[in-house]
């Protein structure tokens, strides 16, 4: 997979390259996973959310270290990346009803994972600087701390507690898993949007080392970041290693009508003055 990507998205095709191809259509990367899952205002989240969609009061968020991978003896990843994610759990309205979490914001800190994301599957990425302490490639720990800014402006900030073992079965990331992209290609020529889609890109985790515990998130809204997500309740927290293979090649894109997210305009781009 990762050569054919190469031969088809050539602003990085020595970056590709650098890590073999494994099976046809999947990239595989091992990854470290801080999650967390609670409940919104449904009202607010169907917002969020465009047709045809449905979404659920679920919130799922993470915060995810990708790391050098080596399977067999080859390089099947190069660029270990940090990933934060927030998004809505949403269900297809016609067949085959599939289900996912829909990503409204994401970050990562990493050129080529940015661009290739955004322009093959639509993901909703954006350069940010994010921090884990203690650093999970030090081993197992029963809390952890991180941040995610942007532009200057810290946006969220995370701790969790308590860590415990639990089941892989109870981890919000264990199995097939769908991310639910919003792909917009805009017209070269016109001031418009020339495809609008709903990419379901197909995620497979083998996912170990669970532990679920206590958590505390905080999102704020920057001069050029907004987290409409209204007060968050019921969470929990998690973190698990899993090996994480990407599918490569989608077989369920949809037209998608619209994109109902409320922005205040009002402080689009507006920096705060200190004295």
């Amino acid at each position: 997979m990762i050569k054919k990507q190469a031969e088809v998205c050539r602003n990085f095709e020595l970056d590709w390259l650098a890590c073999a191809q494994g099976d046809e259509e999947m990239g595989r990367i091992d990854a470290d996973y801080i999650v967390f899952k609670a409940k919104g205002d449904i009202e607010q989240l169907r917002k969020l959310v465009p047709e045809p969609l449905e979404a659920t009061d679920e919130v799922i968020i993470y915060m995810g270290y990708f790391k050098e991978t080596q399977k067999e003896g080859v390089t099947t990843w190069a660029w270990p990346f940090h990933e934060w994610g927030i998004g809505v759990v949403s269900k297809l309205k016609e067949p085959p009803y599939t289900e996912g979490n829909f990503l409204v914001q994401l970050y990562v800190d990493d050129d080529l994972v940015l661009v290739h994301g955004r322009e093959v599957w639509g993901y909703p990425k954006k350069i940010g600087e994010m921090a884990i302490s203690p650093k999970t490639t030090e081993g197992n720990s029963d809390s952890y701390e991180y941040t995610v800014s942007r532009r200057g402006t810290e946006l969220v900030s995370a701790r969790v507690d308590n860590l415990q073992p639990a089941s892989a079965d109870e981890f919000p990331f264990t199995g097939r898993q769908h991310a639910i992209c919003f792909r917009q290609v805009p017209s070269p020529d016109k001031a418009e949007v020339d495809k609008q889609q709903l990419v379901f890109v197909q995620l497979d985790f083998d996912t170990t080392d669970v532990m679920k515990g206590t958590g505390e998130i905080t999102l704020t809204d920057g001069p050029f970041d907004q987290m409409p997500f209204g007060p968050l309740t019921d969470v929990v927290a998690y973190f698990g290693r899993s090996a994480f293979n990407h599918r490569g090649i989608n077989n369920l894109v949809v037209d998608a009508q619209e994109l109902a997210r409320p922005l205040d305009y009002s402080k689009a781009g507006k920096v705060t003055e200190t004295v």
